[in-house]
């Protein structure tokens, strides 16, 4: 279903957007939190349940609302991207780009020719409403927003590179994956994490890229909303659900 990618237009009018992991692979689900209000609604087949036949059902419900479908990938292979992005992904969170080539291979995956090698199918593929929006093709590349994850030391090293790259429109820290490369496991707010966190946000900044993360132990929502980060996860379907059991289960024994 092609349509303005409002996520894209928002961050670019200086607006952020907030966004939700659906990890459960519900439609439903992903429904619910289009319609509870979040602007973006992050379909993660990285570490979620679902596979390509329910991300499109994902899709279909999402795009019935005005949030951004935005798809995490469960790797970096080009097929599998196209995939994806013809299923009718409007945003793209690459995890593990580890330097400026994967970066490039990534964008050349991603975006049409001339300013990239993605494979034409435009006229058979959903993300074309299957032919009806052709005259729309030329818009595919400016109305896809393409970010990646840096969440390794090796990452943050390249870090310049990454995010100098052309067609990346977005630089996402993942801070728990680049705590534990550190050698600091579950220790997002230890301070040599923090510090490479920095050089991240240093180096998005000079290129003029926006910054995506999460919340973490030392920088909850709002203190990264007022670092400036254009978009935040700020949590996951599945973490909802189980603590929403949790907490009936335990009213109900303490009663």
């Amino acid at each position: 279903m092609f349509r303005e990618n409002r996520m894209k237009s928002r961050i670019q009018a200086g607006e952020p957007c907030l966004g939700i992991w659906i990890q459960s692979g519900s439609p439903v689900t992903a429904e619910m939190a289009a319609r509870a209000g979040f602007d973006v609604v992050v379909i993660d087949l990285e570490h979620g349940t679902g596979d390509s036949e329910d991300l499109g059902h994902m899709l279909r419900a999402v795009q019935t609302t005005e949030a951004t479908a935005m798809v995490r990938a469960p790797g970096k292979e080009p097929f599998l991207l196209n995939r994806i992005l013809d299923l009718g992904a409007e945003a793209l969170l690459v995890p593990m780009v580890q330097d400026g080539a994967e970066a490039a291979a990534v964008v050349a995956a991603c975006r049409y020719p001339p300013e990239g090698k993605r494979g034409y199918a435009w006229p058979v593929v959903r993300a074309s409403g299957y032919g009806a929006a052709a005259d729309r093709f030329s818009r595919a590349n400016a109305d896809l927003l393409l970010a990646v994850q840096i969440e390794s030391a090796q990452a943050v090293d390249n870090a310049e590179a990454i995010a100098a790259t052309e067609g990346i429109d977005m630089v996402f820290i993942g801070p728990f994956d680049l705590a534990g490369s550190l050698g600091h496991p579950q220790e997002s707010g230890h301070p040599e994490v923090v510090a490479r966190i920095r050089d991240v946000e240093r180096a998005a900044r000079s290129a003029g890229k926006p910054l995506g993360s999460i919340p973490r132990g030392d920088a909850d929502a709002r203190g990264l909303l007022g670092e400036g980060y254009a978009f935040l996860v700020l949590t996951s379907d599945i973490f909802l659900m189980q603590e929403g059991m949790r907490r009936a289960l335990a009213d109900a024994r303490e009663a």
